[in-house]
């Protein structure tokens, strides 16, 4: 009786030292940091990329009212920039994120955004430099100090279900997009542009208050020169120089809808009051495949989800010529919004899972997301051009179908590169275990 009562007590000892390895295996520095973490990043992106994905709003107001002595496509370059910069800047992010600066550089990013908005609010009518300091090169960097740690914290807070966590902290983007779009559409048109703007700061610096507690920056394991130097070699590998690749030309085309699809709207006769939620509509169904999407990724495969995604929003990208009616415009809205997010999604689980095991993750990612920033800048400006004075609308149209297919195929090509190593490395395996 007494024997197997200890035996039983030793069980119970067993199998509550095997959760708790469990748990932090899953969590290394605990669930509930973990998921503070997550909350906290996903209210930074909320206002970092939420600008963002609000640009289009900016776009219609400057063409329509406030710097009516521009072209479109000379507007659309600050948005270009802003984005440049936030993916530039955000390699030069991974880099000092590695070097163990997370938490000041978070503070300091947020702390940039937060002042730059706010200078936004004070720009005169057709002073264009003044809008491009303040929302191109001011919000571009303090964006492009957050984007990437934002992203790469939860790399080291999870094991496990990490292209999850990751497009739940993406979702803030596009959930801002919604915030910030119907704030902005709704305080201009009731108190202008200058208090629009305020109230949008007031809303920025909360959510990136709040955010920066929440987060924990967890401690970074020790390497030596030879180390980093072998990490940056390691990035020379075929997978990821080809995923880099093929995100140059699917990022070369990804804003042109979120910058000009309210503007094609309106230019149609499509009601006013509609066109002021068509980025809403885009950013409701980008937020809900940026979770879900994810969330299938560790079933079939972030690498395989993305080329599918990259293929069909290539395909509803012609649906933009049908945005001149109410219904055209939802149904574009809602798909485009769709695809695009699970492709800004899927891009980061695909870069952790295609760049060598040996390389730095903040220096991967970073780097990972540096060309889709040049893109970025000089996609939208060219399909303005491509637009013309005359706004041809289909030649836009076509050129950023071709880019969204031409970056699936570069991304098959590196997928089945990956297959193949795989698929040697477990054959080689075998045969070690069989001797």
């Amino acid at each position: 009786m007494g024997g197997s009562l200890k035996d039983s007590q030793k069980s119970v000892v067993r199998l509550d030292q095997k959760m708790i390895k469990d748990h932090t295996e899953a969590h290394p520095l605990g669930k509930r940091r973990a998921w503070m973490t997550v909350f906290g990043s996903f209210l930074i992106l909320n206002c970092a990329t939420g600008v963002i994905h609000a640009f289009g709003v900016f776009e219609e107001y400057y063409v329509t009212t406030w710097l009516t002595n521009y072209t479109a496509s000379e507007i659309s370059w600050i948005g270009s920039v802003q984005v440049l910069l936030e993916l530039v800047i955000g390699a030069l992010g991974g880099y000092i994120y590695d070097a163990g600066h997370c938490g000041p550089m978070l503070w300091g990013g947020s702390f940039l955004f937060t002042f730059s908005i706010l200078m936004l609010s004070f720009i005169k009518p057709q002073q264009y430099y003044q809008a491009f300091l303040a929302q191109a090169i001011g919000l571009g960097t303090g964006i492009g100090f957050l984007f990437v740690p934002a992203c790469t914290l939860v790399s080291h807070h999870f094991r496990e279900n990490k292209a999850l966590a990751i497009g739940i902290i993406l979702a803030g983007g596009p959930l801002g997009g919604i915030i910030y779009s119907s704030e902005l559409n709704i305080a201009i048109d009731f108190k202008g542009f200058a208090w629009g703007v305020r109230i949008a700061t007031l809303f920025s610096g909360v959510c990136l208050f709040v955010g920066n507690l929440l987060i924990s920056v967890p401690p970074l394991p020790p390497t030596t020169p030879s180390e980093r130097k072998h990490s940056i070699k390691s990035m020379r590998d075929w997978p990821y120089i080809l995923t880099v690749v093929g995100s140059f030309f699917v990022q070369l085309e990804t804003y042109f809808p979120i910058y000009f699809v309210q503007l094609f709207a309106k230019m149609h006769g499509v009601p006013e009051k509609l066109t002021f939620y068509s980025l809403a509509l885009i950013n409701v169904t980008n937020m809900i495949s940026r979770i879900a999407v994810n969330y299938y990724a560790n079933r079939f495969g972030a690498i395989n989800l993305y080329i599918i995604s990259c293929v069909l929003n290539g395909c509803v990208i012609f649906g933009m010529l049908g945005c001149g009616t109410p219904v055209g415009l939802v149904l574009f809205s809602l798909f485009h919004g769709l695809f695009f997010g699970s492709i800004i999604s899927l891009y980061p689980p695909v870069v952790v899972e295609l760049a060598p095991s040996e390389a730095d993750m903040g220096k991967a990612v970073g780097y990972a997301w540096a060309p889709s920033g040049i893109a970025n800048m000089i996609g939208p400006p060219l399909c303005a051009a491509l637009l013309g004075k005359n706004y041809i609308w289909w030649r836009p149209v076509v050129f950023a179908a071709l880019c969204f297919i031409v970056g699936a195929m570069i991304q098959l090509i590196a997928r089945q590169i990956h297959v193949q190593r795989l698929k040697k490395q477990e054959d080689s395996s075998e045969k070690a275990d069989a001797c």
